[in-house]
């Protein structure tokens, strides 16, 4: 029997092995890279070292509760139990044994009630196990209510947020749930050992300012989740002014969801915490101090060593508000080597001049005519359709995957007279900066806040499409259509700044359409038809200019939606909801007058958001796309000479000058774009720019097609800043040029009117 008590004698050391090295595995298996020939190495490595660190750990136990005479629980505790609270506190890591979700779950939840089980036995056998137990209980149901809501939060996070660069793969997830439920308990054991130094009432002080803490914090998350899932980002300075004006847009099932969960957990905790006090004792106190030493010490720990704690999203959040408030702003100069880099983009500016990007033409001058000669004298109408969140990725005009979602735009591009634009991409999002960089031919370096409360483009004199239309061509009217209120994103002050002489929103249209708005305001549906019977009376030529709203996140249906097949897919229900809207105007077009004099102009306002792109309907790009894709863009002339398809990578940026050149207008101007038609060949690299992220699509120098894509405060560059030496533009390279913009911008140094 002599080996069964060598064995047994070996256990302890082998439970500190076994559980350094599965700490090693699961700490390296994130931060390791497993190509590394020197992988296995680090990872005995970082085992050793921790199996090291645990044993000088308990012999500094052991003389600490010898020296200080603790009792005969804390003496057992140093010498016989450590081996095995410290392996059963490593089995946490072996979640990175797992890669699907449900495992990885079913494992956590496996492993917490092994570690409470544990650390209950243990405290049973205290001499006065009794108060330990019941502040024990008390602690882990807080704490275990607090895990369940963080893990729905970070999961929340981890499935909606596209740009977490620090989760490669779902167990972080639970970890991050881990480091936040140990910090807000060290948070708590904190407030509540200061508090246990008054009497009375005071002395409940402490947990009192901890609920009112986290129930703002509850409430941040339940606003988070909102922005999440509309945007695919986190909580900012700047998702908080996009949602601005939104009104009774907010107001929907997932609302009320959310507000109702946030009751119910202010509740649970509530409820928690009274029944703590209500419990509390002289001995329970004692108690409950003793294990806010521990709890408190586990969350400095866990601040310090433990690496998900500094990646999770509240870290960005907090970040991004700190920045906002509280980071002065320098000046900041273009760098030369990136103001040389941005010419390959046809972007040229002059700094030495106060107005930096002036331009003699438009387009190079040409004597070929692009309008038929009967729209020489007499200038054709212009109908732009602005289709909400439209990639041409939805459209069987583009994928024949979904040539039976949209039949109407498919029998429109086939129109003999209609011209479909490929490698067209959006310059800009979402759509009001969307709808500037077409119409005004402008990256917008501006958010949410300059533009709907300091109305900074009527300061800088932007000069766009309807006033050049009107004062260059002759047009006797511009009007913009949207589905709703004028005011929402300062749509009336901005519109009415580019020339638009009327801006149609709710309020204005429940004049022309019989019946409530059916959808996020009017559907596409009811405003297809208004807008139609609001050309039959406009001044001719007219710009009429229609933003539809079906095919906006989060495809709640419209009354009178259309669903695609079985409607299973929210998505697909809209997109063909939208066609069928269309096809009914389309028909009802061609049969007018109108069909002979006035052409017609369909593209998307900006591409769709990427959380929409789900794998069972894009299995390929579902989690890869950003805020930047290719978009739809057809054109229709009455008797058009262009030719049927024009194939060239284009932007947002280039629709004003393309339709200019139609109409033969060149002059003077501040353009950042070219016209499709011609100069656009010349440079056929691509820039998106807007806080929902810096997008470049460029030809490197291998003269192969690459993309780049991030936000702007997610983009870390070395202390240098930009690397000049890199001939192609990096995103560090265009982080220099967005600030630099920014600045230029508020500064009223890019647009003149002329």
């Amino acid at each position: 029997m002599d080996w069964l008590r060598r064995i047994k004698k070996a256990v302890p050391v082998i439970l500190v092995l076994s559980g350094s090295f599965m700490i090693a595995y699961g700490w390296g298996s994130y931060h390791f890279n497993v190509h590394d020939r020197w992988y296995i190495a680090k990872l005995w490595l970082f085992g050793v070292g921790m199996a090291v660190i645990f044993f000088v750990g308990k012999k500094i136990s052991q003389k600490t509760t010898r020296r200080y005479q603790a009792n005969w629980f804390w003496r057992d505790i140093a010498d016989q139990k450590m081996e095995q609270m410290f392996f059963i506190s490593a089995l946490a890591f072996g979640i990175f044994l797992f890669r699907r979700e449900l495992p990885s779950l079913i494992y956590m939840a496996c492993w917490g009630a092994l570690f409470f089980g544990f650390s209950r036995s243990l405290i049973q056998r205290h001499p006065q196990a009794r108060p330990w137990l019941a502040a024990h209980s008390q602690w882990f149901w807080l704490g275990a209510f607090i895990f369940l809501l963080e893990a729905i939060w970070q999961y929340t996070a981890y499935r909606l947020y596209i740009l977490d660069v620090n989760i490669r793969f779902f167990n972080i997830v639970l970890f991050r749930a881990i480091a936040m439920t140990v910090f807000w308990l060290g948070l708590a054991a904190g407030l509540h050992l200061i508090s246990s130094l008054f009497k009375n009432i005071l002395r409940h002080l402490g947990l009192g300012a901890w609920f009112v803490i986290f129930i703002f914090y509850s409430l941040v998350w339940t606003v988070n989740i909102a922005i999440l899932y509309y945007s695919g980002l986190y909580i900012s300075p700047i998702a908080l002014q996009h949602a601005e004006g939104a009104g009774s847009v907010a107001i929907n099932r997932l609302s009320f969801f959310l507000i109702a969960t946030f009751i119910v957990a202010a509740i649970i905790i509530f409820s928690i915490l009274r029944r703590w006090v209500k419990e509390r004792s002289k001995a329970t106190d004692l108690w409950h101090r003793r294990y806010g030493y521990v709890a408190f010490t586990a969350a400095l720990l866990v601040i310090f060593f433990l690496t998900s704690f500094w990646n999770t999203p509240e870290r960005v959040i907090a970040r991004s508000f700190y920045d906002h408030y509280f980071v002065k702003k320098s000046p900041v100069t273009l760098d030369p080597a990136v103001q040389k880099k941005l010419e390959k983009f046809g972007l040229f500016y002059n700094q030495e001049q106060f107005y930096v990007n002036e331009r003699e033409w438009v387009f190079t001058p040409t004597s070929t005519l692009l309008l038929p000669a009967r729209f020489i004298k007499q200038k054709p109408n212009i109908l732009i359709v602005f289709l909400e969140s439209f990639s041409a990725r939805l459209t069987g005009v583009y994928n024949p995957a979904m040539k039976d979602v949209t039949p109407h735009f498919n029998a429109f591009a086939a129109d003999p007279q209609v011209t479909v634009f490929k490698k067209y991409f959006n310059a800009s999002t979402p759509t009001i900066t969307g709808t500037l960089a077409q119409l005004c031919s402008f990256l917008p370096p501006t958010g949410h806040n300059e533009i709907q409360n300091e109305r900074k483009l009527q300061h800088h004199f932007l000069l766009c499409l309807p006033e050049i239309l009107k004062q260059r061509a002759g047009f006797q009217s511009a009007t913009y259509v949207t589905a709703v209120d004028k005011t929402y994103a300062n749509k009336d002050g901005i519109f009415a700044s580019m020339g638009v002489d009327e801006v149609l929103g709710t309020k204005e249209l429940a004049k022309k359409i019989s019946g409530e708005p059916l959808s996020w305001g009017y559907s596409d549906h009811q405003l297809f038809p208004a807008m139609f019977n609001i050309m039959q009376t406009a001044k001719q030529p007219f710009l009429m200019m229609l933003a539809t709203v079906d095919t906006h996140p989060p495809y709640n249906l419209p009354k009178d939606a259309v669903n695609f097949k079985d409607g299973s897919q929210p998505v697909l229900n809209m997109v063909y909801t939208t066609d069928d809207a269309f096809g009914k105007f389309w028909n009802d077009f061609k049969q007018s007058p109108f069909a002979k004099n006035t052409m017609v102009v369909a593209l998307a306002d900006h591409a769709i958001f990427p959380t929409a792109l789900t794998k069972d309907i894009f299995p390929d790009e579902a989690g890869k796309l950003t805020y930047y894709d290719e978009n739809f863009l057809a054109m229709y002339i009455p008797d058009s000479v262009l030719p049927k398809i024009i194939d060239r990578y284009a932007s947002g940026l280039d629709i004003t000058p393309t339709i200019l050149q139609l109409f033969d207008l060149n002059f003077p101007n501040s353009f950042e774009g070219y016209s499709i038609f011609s100069d656009r060949e010349r440079f056929p690299n691509l820039l998106g720019m807007h806080e929902l992220g810096l997008y470049i699509n460029q030809v490197d120098q291998k003269g192969k097609r690459q993309v780049d894509y991030n936000l702007p405060t997610e983009i870390a560059c070395d202390a240098s800043g930009v690397v000049s030496a890199t001939p192609d533009l990096t995103l560090c390279d265009y982080l220099n040029f967005y600030s630099w913009k920014r600045q230029m911008f508020e500064q009223g140094r890019f647009w003149k009117k002329t």
